[in-house]
């Protein structure tokens, strides 16, 4: 048998083609859809608003003065920076 991509001669009951790796046959199942990231629109919004309070905490603890522990203020920022690096970063992978 001849492969129909590349029209190398392959073995009858070859699969795929040796040469190129097109298949020989047409597939028997379709292969299962891919899950979104992050659950689609619903888990892009929730990372979000996640960022946004963190954000937002962030703000108004530099606000409160000598209250809060600065070990608080520089949690809740660091926080906020690794959600936005994480954002980032699944961006690029797509």
């Amino acid at each position: 048998m001849t492969c129909k991509q590349c029209g190398t001669e392959i073995a009858d009951k070859a699969i795929i083609c040796y040469k190129c790796g097109a298949a020989t046959v047409e597939a028997r199942r379709k292969p299962a859809a891919l899950p979104t990231p992050n659950g689609g629109l619903a888990g892009r919004l929730a990372v979000s608003l996640a960022l946004a309070a963190l954000v937002v905490a962030g703000l108004f603890l530099g606000r409160a003065g000598g209250d809060v522990p600065p070990g608080v203020s520089y949690t809740i920022a660091g926080l906020a920076a690794a959600v936005l690096v994480l954002r980032i970063f699944q961006r690029r992978r797509r």
